[in-house]
């Protein structure tokens, strides 16, 4: 049994506040996939590496692709620092790997490390 399960009231509660009440208050709507990517950066910079890995599996099946998912953990080394942003980075890679995702993804890369200033 996980911690979900174990506090039933909690959850119903959470679960409604967060993906109805939330996501559907007038006039402040974002589209699944931005929603999503709010979500996980949020977490990253609150360091809750647990709840990511629930949101990444949600985002992922919302249609957040892997590339997305890579780039939000890569973007937040900058703000958080690597010692911070690496657990992230190894969850990431854990889900798209039980994902049956093959890494390292493709390159995605426009800039160069002469030319990225």
């Amino acid at each position: 049994m996980n911690d979900w399960q174990m506090d039933p009231e909690f959850t119903e509660r959470f679960e409604h506040f967060a993906f109805s009440e939330v996501p559907n208050e007038q006039g402040q709507q974002l589209d699944e996939q931005t929603r999503h990517m709010a979500i996980l950066a949020a977490l990253l910079g609150c360091q809750g590496v647990d709840e990511f890995k629930r949101a990444l599996n949600r985002a992922l099946d919302a249609g957040v692709s892997p590339v997305m998912a890579k780039e939000i953990v890569y973007q937040a080394v900058a703000y958080l620092g690597i010692g911070r942003v690496f657990p992230f980075l190894h969850a990431v890679n854990e889900i798209l790997t039980s994902r049956g995702v093959k890494l390292p993804l493709e390159g995605q890369a426009t800039t160069t490390a002469k030319n990225r200033m």
